[in-house]
């Protein structure tokens, strides 16, 4: 029988305690926001936020995209207040695709990091009415400045509780979700914010209401479309390294499942490590590939013709830009001698899973005592985020195995 009814119960209860902290923020916000005496300003910024989620999505490799209903949002808090502003964040939520379950989550994250970020914004003595004020500096000061703040108050909020329901939905770590978050998309929201506030000047000061968003997000819109373009061609570089690693257990069934399972182990190591993004992408990508040589020689070969297996692997990659920095790693992974952090992470993650397959498979305690005796000192860091994200992917497959 799968054992799912455990997680699935904690994330029911995480979402239904983030609907009732939202709706303890929305009575706390109605009294902080200015009078709405205009519903029109409402209503669109409201239609403008949920059609920016009905964009096509841009998947960059978990690099921020261009996400319009954030701007929206944060723009809503100067002209709305922090519940017109939580309205808005709601309602973008709502319309995102998805289930309903995931999108019932994504209304209330949003309505509670717009409502806060609307807190901040009063706290801070943010003008609701910046009409009345002229010129840059006492515009940057009375409404750039506080939003800006309101806008990573936001931007935190949000990673928060996303990495909440990832941990107990999927079980990656928060500090590791919040890392990956956090260096993938704090400056760009932060720019989102920089943007709100130009937003801001032209719908009041300049007297251009609507009209400001659309001339402010066209181009926003025309970098997402951009983005899309990007994230098709790296799906079919994605696509192509399939292939690859079809042909690796093709030639040596008995590798089934193994580059995976070392690409997957190794990127959770480096990511524990705090290594960044691209860096994290890299040793993803050589774990990966990193048998890559297996394909031009027989089964087993081992000592010098193993060696030479692996740069005949690199070789095949050696006109291919992308994956400049894979190779590197899996370079250094196919030598003797001191390697790189990122090639040490592969190495003892290939090694490990190793150990951990066939019929004379160790267990994992065993295989990380054996990898120590092996290692020598000056390894430890590795070998602890290796015992770290072991643990947590076999408690994972525990916790929904039979």
């Amino acid at each position: 029988m799968i054992a799912t009814s455990g997680p699935h119960v904690r994330v029911w209860i995480y979402i239904v305690a983030t609907s009732v902290v939202a709706i303890a923020l929305a009575f706390l916000c109605i009294r902080e926001s200015p009078p709405l005496n205009d519903a029109s300003d409402l209503a669109v910024l409201v239609i403008l936020g949920a059609a920016g989620w009905w964009l096509p999505a841009a998947d960059v490799g978990g690099r921020a995209s261009a996400a319009a209903s954030d701007v929206v949002t944060l723009a809503a808090v100067a002209i709305l207040g922090p519940f017109g502003a939580g309205l808005v964040g709601l309602t973008t939520g709502v319309f995102r695709r998805g289930q309903w379950r995931v999108r019932w989550f994504n209304a209330v994250m949003g309505a509670c990091s717009a409502m806060s970020a609307g807190l901040v914004y009063t706290a801070l003595g943010g003008f609701f009415d910046s009409s009345n004020l002229r010129g840059l500096d006492e515009l940057s000061l009375r409404v750039g400045g506080p939003l800006v703040v309101a806008g990573a108050v936001f931007l935190v909020i949000n990673a928060l509780l996303l990495s909440g329901i990832v941990r107990l939905s999927n079980g990656i770590p928060v500090r590791l979700q919040l890392i990956s978050l956090m260096s993938g998309t704090g400056l760009t929201q932060l720019g989102y914010a920089v943007i709100a506030f130009i937003v801001v000047i032209l719908w009041m000061p300049a007297g251009m209401e609507e009209v400001s968003v659309l001339v402010v997000l066209a181009p926003l819109m025309g970098a997402r479309w951009a983005l899309l373009l990007y994230g098709e061609e790296r799906h079919a570089r994605e696509r192509a390294l399939g292939a690859l690693v079809a042909a690796i257990e093709t030639r040596d069934p008995s590798l089934e499942g193994h580059s995976g399972r070392v690409s997957t182990l190794a990127a959770g190591m480096a990511q524990d490590l705090g290594l960044g993004p691209q860096a994290v992408a890299d040793v993803r990508t050589a774990g990966l590939l990193h048998d890559l040589g297996r394909v031009v020689v027989a089964p087993g070969t081992e000592g010098p013709g193993a060696e030479a297996a692996a740069q005949r692997g690199l070789a095949m990659l050696r006109d291919l830009p992308f994956l400049e920095g894979a190779s590197a790693v899996m370079s250094e992974v196919a030598l003797p001698g001191s390697k790189s952090l990122g090639a040490e992470i592969v190495h003892a993650a290939d090694d490990f899973d190793l150990m951990r397959m066939g019929p004379d498979a160790v267990p994992a305690q065993v295989a990380i005592s054996r990898l120590r005796d092996a290692s020598g000192p000056g390894h430890e860091a590795v070998l602890d985020a290796l015992i770290r994200v072991a643990t947590l992917r076999e408690s994972q497959v525990d916790e929904v195995g039979v």
